[in-house]
């Protein structure tokens, strides 16, 4: 059996095969998706639309939405680009998935051969579809394991949320949402918020940190506020204090907070980052927090840098 390797993303978790990784995230006011691929190709994409239980369809009928959006793409693309492509059933099931009433339904679109699974989860209140593309139809049982593994909604508020970049994978607490992602090979980065509680957290790292070092002066310090501090927070309407460094070997440690007159209202943001030689990377981290909250802060920021550290050692 292929080893396999747990990933989660907007609080949906699943098992894949090792060498799949998430190539693409996106989210709307209702939907939130990502894919998978391997080294060819995309073998999974995930839809989780949000759904209010009152709101909720059953599996046929979810089914049948997304034959129609299916026919809708095609239509489309015949317009766009003069392609027919067939729509064609091949078999419908009945599947349960994470206690929920479901339906695995194979297809092949212009002969390719492609299964879904569709269900709804009353927990998360949100619909979910998977869109498996096999390199046949035998590869069935592999999609029938992936999804015995499914994570769609979490038992108790304790349980924090998996999120998988792919350099390393973080657990958070599942209030903290994705608000801007980036990655490339000179910076990657994910800022996640707390939209209620005025709190961020980011996590952001470098390709190969030897050559990526040469290009900055300052070194770690440049190379984070050029690329990882202003873009984090570029988009969310969030005062960026002047930060004071204090550099410990191959690591920094930064703080910072604004002003305010009133003490309640004052935000800090703490931090580190580092190079792991042992992996030739930079990582960085750091957390935006109300001032009333700074031991909280203090405590989810060693907890982040932990599980960071982990990555050195897999």
């Amino acid at each position: 059996m292929q080893a396999q390797k747990r990933v989660g993303w907007w609080r949906f978790e699943i098992d894949v095969p090792r060498d799949w990784d998430i190539v693409a995230q996106g989210k709307s006011r209702d939907a939130e998706v990502f894919r998978l691929a391997d080294s060819a190709s995309v073998r999974l994409e995930v839809l989780l639309e949000k759904t209010p239980f009152e709101k909720a369809k059953g599996a046929d009928e979810l089914l049948e939405s997304y034959k129609k959006s299916w026919e809708r793409r095609l239509e489309d693309l015949k317009k766009r680009e003069g392609v027919e492509a067939e729509l064609k059933h091949a078999f419908k099931e009945r599947v349960e998935v994470c206690g929920h009433k479901g339906v695995l339904w194979g297809f092949r679109v212009g002969g390719a051969p492609m299964i879904a699974a569709l269900w709804y989860c009353e927990k998360s209140e949100r619909s979910v579809a998977l869109t498996f593309t096999p390199r046949s139809l035998d590869e069935k049982d592999s999609f029938l394991a992936m999804l015995k593994s499914c994570k769609c909604h979490y038992d108790s508020a304790s349980e924090k949320a998996l999120w998988s970049l792919l350099l390393f994978d973080v657990r958070l607490p599942q209030k903290y949402d994705l608000a801007a992602a980036k990655f490339t090979t000179l910076s990657s980065f994910c800022t996640f918020e707390d939209p209620e509680g005025g709190e961020y957290l980011v996590v952001g790292y470098s390709g190969l940190a030897t050559a990526i070092l040469e290009r900055y002066k300052k070194g770690l310090r440049e190379w984070f506020e050029k690329n990882i501090l202003k873009e984090a927070f570029r988009n969310l309407h969030v005062e960026i204090p002047k930060i004071k460094y204090e550099e410990c070997e191959d690591a920094l440690s930064y703080r910072g907070e604004t002003f305010s007159f009133i003490k309640s209202k004052r935000k800090v943001l703490i931090g580190r980052i580092w190079h792991d030689k042992r992996i030739d990377r930079i990582l960085a981290n750091g957390v935006y927090f109300p001032s009333s909250k700074i031991e909280e802060a203090k405590e989810l920021l060693e907890e982040l840098t932990e599980q960071m550290k982990i990555v050195a050692l897999l």
